[in-house]
């Protein structure tokens, strides 16, 4: 699946993307995330920044973003195998099926429902 469509929806980052909904305790509702990476340049690693998505996974604000030093099919396999552990993985927003926890999924439709 070319990176830069996630189930027919457009992925403007045209990088490897997991995307993951959580509980956010502080405020009573639900946070939308999408993690994107891509190689380092001249170096090992990759570089990760996390963008607040809406409930239709639509960019909502800024990115923070960091490094990490494994492999990106590594850092999404690791972060979707975590992510499916509590439920919050969304694999029909996710590039890479390949990379999924076996028999997991979970997709999120247009709307914003599951």
């Amino acid at each position: 699946m070319p990176r830069n469509l996630i189930n027919g929806y457009k992925n403007n980052y045209n990088m490897a993307t997991t995307s993951i909904i959580v509980d956010d305790k502080n405020i009573n509702t639900k946070k939308y995330i999408q993690i994107t990476t891509q190689p380092k340049e001249g170096e090992a690693g990759i570089i990760v920044a996390f963008f607040d998505m809406d409930e239709t996974f639509e960019f909502n604000q800024g990115a923070d973003q960091g490094s990490d030093l494994r492999s990106e099919e590594e850092y999404h396999t690791e972060l979707r195998k975590a992510a499916a552990e509590k439920n919050q993985l969304i694999t029909s927003h996710s590039t890479n099926p390949e990379w999924n926890p076996e028999g997991y999924v979970k997709n999120l439709d247009q709307d914003g429902s599951m």
